[in-house]
């Protein structure tokens, strides 16, 4: 029996001209649904996105949830000096925040949240204000049915001496105070769960016009 091969030889097709792709041909690949185009066909139909380094047609580039990293832009250079391991402990923080995942309140709620698990659930939240955003804070977390572990905040823009007057049932807290005659954009707070004991590390504790850093020991 002869077999016409031509016949059955089966080739990826242009989502745009419908015609078959070559070995040969430059193509665009969808990093999301994997459809493929001749790169001349995806002019207008596919989109680079250079904060992850990847091609979307404009279906999903429509529908994705763009999620920041600051991480995003690095990636290693063979000719570079830098030491390489470095870049593959950034691979590693790049990788956590892509793959992290949207959910709903309803899906929240059925996670096994608790001091009684391992690893600790942490929320953290630039909250931009305490005075401002406290009380949103405060209806976000009512709408969850179980307590985080850690509740990390940034840019509190308050001073230690007034984490009094924002108390959370269940928790303790740390702060670490805004930076001096610095009214916005400055200033960290941990909460505790009160499931925990927590104790602020001082040595690596800081505040500077270019970095702020709170370290606490959780036990």
């Amino acid at each position: 029996m002869a077999i016409n091969y031509k016949m059955i030889t089966m080739r990826e097709l242009c989502v745009n001209c419908c015609k078959d792709i070559y070995t040969h041909d430059k193509i665009l690949i969808c990093s999301l649904c994997n459809k493929i185009s001749h790169s001349k066909c995806g002019k207008q139909t596919f989109q680079y996105d250079q904060t992850v380094d990847q091609w979307f047609c404009c279906d999903c580039q429509a529908q994705k949830i763009v999620k920041y990293s600051p991480f995003n832009s690095i990636s290693y250079n063979k000719y570079s000096p830098d030491d390489p391991e470095a870049y593959a402990e950034i691979d590693k923080i790049k990788s956590c925040l892509s793959n992290c995942k949207l959910m709903s309140n309803k899906v929240m709620n059925t996670q096994n949240f608790g001091f009684d698990r391992r690893p600790l659930a942490v929320f953290s939240n630039n909250i931009d204000g305490m005075s401002q955003n406290f009380d949103t804070l405060l209806t976000k977390l009512s709408m969850l049915q179980n307590q985080f572990d850690l509740l990390a905040l940034t840019e509190t823009n308050i001073n230690e001496s007034h984490k009094n007057l924002y108390k959370i049932p269940g928790y303790t807290s740390i702060f670490n105070s805004k930076y001096p005659n610095k009214h916005k954009g400055s200033g960290l707070g941990i909460y505790i769960n009160e499931g925990f004991t927590g104790n602020i590390i001082n040595s690596l504790t800081m505040i500077c016009p270019d970095i702020e850093t709170l370290f606490v020991e959780i036990s």
